[in-house]
């Protein structure tokens, strides 16, 4: 599996998604289109990066929004996240299934207050997140 994570923008609070990378206390998604550049008038460029570096698609996120891929793919192919409000899109056993919130519960991730052994993760809708909906979540935050 590869490790991949989302995250808010946390200069326009748009989500992206690539690698994870932490420094000090700032958490940085690096897309696919990361690039690091050092520029041309430096004097030291092996010891000096102060601000002569210039960086391209990597963003600083906000630390709580950034959750994990838990690499599977739900209804209509769509990558499910930690944090990921899902939603099974039928009553099983006779149980309607209100919307549960994606945890990761080590080793493992999960669905949170799922109360049947099995799921089809192919089958589950992502409806939102608990970050921009938490409304979702029905009777209480079924998550944190």
């Amino acid at each position: 599996m590869k490790y991949k994570f989302k995250g808010k923008r946390k200069d326009t609070g748009e989500w992206i998604k690539g690698s994870l990378f932490i420094h000090g206390e700032k958490f940085y998604i690096l897309t696919t289109e990361a690039n690091v550049y050092l520029s041309e008038d430096m004097d030291n460029p092996a010891y000096d990066y102060g601000e002569n570096i210039i960086m391209y698609g990597i963003y600083e996120v906000v630390p709580e929004t950034v959750g994990q891929w838990t690499g599977v793919l739900g209804k209509k192919g769509k990558e499910i996240y930690e944090g990921d409000i899902v939603k099974y899109p039928e009553t099983v056993f006779g149980i309607d299934h209100e919307e549960r919130m994606v945890v990761y519960d080590p080793p493992n991730f999960t669905i949170k207050e799922w109360t049947h052994r099995w799921i089809n993760w192919k089958d589950l809708e992502v409806i939102g997140n608990k970050w921009d909906r938490p409304g979702l979540l029905k009777g209480g935050n079924h998550g944190d």
